[in-house]
């Protein structure tokens, strides 16, 4: 699973990576990229916002450890930690169900981003994170959700950014079947996880 920078249940980081503080968070209620009301297909799989029906279909792939940790938060441990949670996802619209036929596999999440490298200061950017539920995953679905979100990312945005944990060969793999370059590596430490975490970052 791929790490969602800044801060992984709903809230969008704009400053640069590094900041431990909670400045760069920033709570609008706006429509960011334009997926209300839309649809959108691939070859085998389809996309629209999260949803109250998708609860209980989330909560159960959110339950499973090896399927939260790689993406840097542990599972919710009780009913009202997992309704905040996914009142935090789902409240600027940028939580999109993965879907194959009416069965959710997954989600995938983006954040409003700013850089401060000087090539891309100035430019609009977001960061994306998706998590697929253990029995999909080896089957092609995260790089196929990851290429046709930042195909219809790209068309908003200047660039788009994906992460993962140092040592994460799979989501390595899935990030650079679609087409993102490594731009650099840091470090942050995961409350959740309790530990502090290397990171690579990747751009397109």
């Amino acid at each position: 699973m791929a790490v969602l920078r800044g801060f992984l249940r709903g809230l969008w980081y704009t400053g640069s990576r590094g900041e431990n503080d909670k400045s760069g968070f920033v709570q609008e209620a706006e429509s960011m990229i334009g997926f209300e009301n839309r649809i959108l297909q691939s070859k085998r799989l389809t996309y629209r916002l999260l949803n109250e029906s998708d609860k209980e279909a989330l909560h159960k792939i959110l339950s499973d450890r090896s399927v939260t940790e790689p993406a840097g938060f542990m599972p919710a441990d009780t009913k009202e930690k997992f309704d905040e949670f996914f009142a935090e996802l789902t409240q600027y619209n940028t939580g999109i169900a993965i879907l194959n036929v009416e069965t959710l596999i997954g989600y995938i999440h983006v954040n409003k981003y700013s850089s401060d490298l000087p090539k891309y200061r100035g430019k609009k950017g977001v960061s994306t994170g998706f998590v697929i539920g253990k029995k999909y995953q080896n089957q092609g679905y995260a790089t196929e959700t990851l290429e046709t979100i930042t195909t219809y990312l790209k068309q908003s945005f200047d660039y788009c950014i994906a992460d993962h944990f140092a040592g994460n060969e799979p989501s390595k793999r899935v990030i650079e079947k679609c087409r993102y370059h490594y731009l650099e590596t840091y470090s942050m430490f995961f409350d959740e996880l309790g530990e502090e975490l290397t990171c690579l970052s990747y751009i397109r």
